[in-house]
């Protein structure tokens, strides 16, 4: 069995310079991030590199490539939707059905942030997340 590993991964940090990259306007780099990365998942010599024209192109290249590649660390699935929530070309509906009842979570609502624990509350005096 394989030991859970702390920290960040080296794909996590081409994911996050090729999408730091592409949303200051550096598509090029951004490109060559990501396709660095990809070159490595794919047999020597088959690999056609990803084009984009576009940032919002780009972005979603990156940002589809970063939920294939990191699906179970940590929470970051958690934490890029509360971000990408932000940006309305990337917001997403959380929608499950659990014995035929249907949840649904809107972008940025109140329930991406966990309430504080009630220990919490009463050592420091501070005020609750709205819920």
């Amino acid at each position: 069995m394989r030991e859970a590993q702390i920290g960040t991964n080296v794909n996590e940090v081409y994911l996050i310079s090729a999408e730091a990259k592409a949303r200051t306007g550096n598509l090029a780099g951004a490109l060559a991030d990501l396709n660095t990365l990809l070159s490595k998942r794919w047999k020597t010599g088959t690999y056609t590199p990803f084009n984009a024209t576009t940032q919002f192109d780009a972005l979603s290249l990156i940002l589809k490539e970063r939920r294939k590649e990191l699906p179970f660390t940590a929470a970051l699935r958690w934490s890029d939707l509360r971000r990408l929530n932000i940006d309305s070309r990337f917001s997403t509906t959380l929608v499950r059905v659990l014995n035929g009842i249907t949840f649904t979570l809107p972008p940025n609502h109140q329930k991406y942030t966990l309430p504080i624990p009630d220990a919490e509350i009463k050592l420091s005096g501070i005020q609750q997340n709205p819920r």
